[in-house]
């Protein structure tokens, strides 16, 4: 049966972006955005940590089935979209707190608190996917969330987030690079009440994970397990752009 409230408000206001990412000043709701392919601003975070052993992982999340895209897959740590007036640069958002809407999403998600200063951006990416009777065109700022040690007290939006699970990078990096076929995670269902289970050995797979085709996965893989070790995050840039005449492509900073 469906959730009793809409996970995704189709009436939620997105300000519409030109092809290099910049606010346009027009505002449509969702469900028109996303059938009508507008491009539109979002955002990841990617939260990363070392074990006691001194390892890196990083934590990610099985989305709700009543998500309307990409229903049940494995996806970044959290991920949202800009309401109308958050898109940095945006003329309706003059006196909004820095990355408000970025931390008001991890604590939506995920119950998770921090300050703006804790997140390092890592760069953007054009994202282009389409399903039946939706087109998502998102341009997506993102960020790493690195932390001395595994977040706890953690209490996901079953609404929003089916699971959280655990991964080890160095694994993650190599399934998502081919290397193997399965990496070993933990995974923690969440209660339809409220509250994580306990975590369970589980088998990640990449059928399991949210699919791209630009090679962002093992991008990001990559560039935490740089930053886990003390080497300089860097800045890139994935997709289409004004800047290469919209023809895709990548950009790379160290």
């Amino acid at each position: 049966m469906p959730h009793a409230d809409p996970v995704d408000p189709p009436e939620e206001p997105f300000e519409l972006l030109d092809p290099d990412g910049q606010p346009t000043g027009t505002v449509k709701p969702r469900h028109a955005v996303h059938r009508d392919g507008d491009w539109h601003g979002a955002f990841h975070v990617w939260i990363a940590w070392r074990d006691r052993g001194g390892s890196p992982s990083v934590l990610l999340q099985r989305r709700s089935r009543w998500k309307d895209t990409m229903a049940g897959m494995v996806d970044v740590s959290v991920g949202g979209h800009y309401r109308a007036g958050e898109q940095p640069g945006s003329r309706f958002g003059a006196h909004r707190p820095e990355r408000a809407a970025v931390l008001r999403e991890l604590r939506e998600e995920l119950g998770l608190a921090v300050g703006a200063e804790a997140l390092v951006p890592l760069g953007r990416r054009w994202m282009e996917r389409a399903g039946p009777g939706w087109i998502d065109r998102e341009v997506q700022d993102i960020f790493a969330l690195p932390l001395p040690a595994a977040p706890d007290g953690l209490a996901p939006d079953p609404a929003e987030v089916e699971a959280l699970l655990v991964v080890g990078l160095a694994d993650l990096h190599e399934l998502v690079a081919g290397e193997r076929r399965a990496a070993p995670a933990w995974e923690s269902p969440v209660r339809a009440e409220g509250g994580l289970d306990a975590p369970r050995e589980a088998t990640l797979t990449v059928e399991q994970l949210v699919p791209v085709d630009d090679g962002y996965w093992a991008r990001m893989t990559e560039t935490l397990l740089r930053l886990l070790a003390g080497a300089p995050a860097g800045w890139f840039e994935l997709g289409r752009s004004a800047r290469d005449g919209g023809k895709g492509g990548s950009r790379w900073t160290s």
